[in-house]
């Protein structure tokens, strides 16, 4: 099964509005370190969390107005490894009309190859539809999204969902909380102290064209990391950074 939105291996965030304009290439930087986290395998094979640090560019090219293609590079550290790894590719497809923001929706799928110490099975996907409310002062996502192995025995899809709400503090900064969950196979949904729920105090903050956001979030059940620190850096223009001007060269 694809790592759930939770995940440290995966990148941690709540897709909201945010799209690229048509033509437009740019990167992203996803960064999270597991303080506090599981240290025990749940299969044979698996690099347990804690102590993970793990980095993922993220490459997009904005298609049209509402369409935006993705590629992400997932690479990690382990303490018990001591190396970096680079943990297989995904590409992506979204879908997103925010010309309302007081209520946008989308659609973003997801395909990708997992190594085996983060899954069971080595190819998986998601579907994450994407709904939510903007008004300036107050940001609500929501994304109820759908995971599933595309080899192995089972192709149960397992819910997902991921929930932002964020408040303009002062000017240019937003802040609140995400959770993430996992509820297990619709089949049969886990039982409660068996489900994966984390919740992260977060902050968004914009610095002229670029983002930042910042979280630290809390594991509250047997399956969920402890502490979680994530870091993502945004609207970096890719086309620029190859750009030697830029530089001064």
């Amino acid at each position: 099964m694809m790592s759930s939105p939770a995940s440290a291996y995966d990148e941690i965030q709540v897709y909201d509005m945010s799209i690229n304009q048509p033509g437009q290439f740019a990167l992203e930087m996803h960064s999270n370190y597991v303080i506090n986290g599981r240290k025990q395998a749940v299969y044979n094979g698996e690099l347990p969390p804690d102590g993970i640090l793990a980095f993922t560019p993220e490459f997009s090219y904005g298609w049209s107005d509402h369409i935006e293609f993705g590629l992400y590079l997932p690479m990690s550290i382990s303490p018990n490894k001591g190396t970096t790894l680079l943990d297989d590719a995904k590409i992506r497809v979204k879908w997103l009309n925010a010309d309302n923001p007081e209520l946008f929706f989308g659609l973003n799928t997801e395909i990708g190859l997992v190594p085996r110490r983060y899954s069971e099975q080595p190819v998986g996907m998601e579907i994450r539809p994407i709904i939510g409310h903007y008004s300036g002062d107050w940001l609500v996502a929501f994304n109820p999204s759908l995971q599933l192995d595309l080899t192995g025995p089972s192709q149960v899809p397992v819910l997902a969902p991921g929930l932002k709400i964020t408040h303009q503090a002062i000017e240019n900064i937003h802040v609140g909380i995400e959770h993430y969950a996992d509820f297990g196979q619709f089949s049969h949904f886990s039982s409660g102290n068996q489900q994966s729920h984390t919740t992260y105090l977060v902050s968004d903050i914009s610095l002229g064209n670029y983002r930042l956001h910042v979280g630290v979030g809390h594991g509250w059940t047997a399956p969920s990391d402890e502490w979680t620190l994530k870091v993502i850096l945004g609207g970096i223009p890719f086309t620029e950074l190859l750009n030697p001007t830029r530089w001064g060269s």
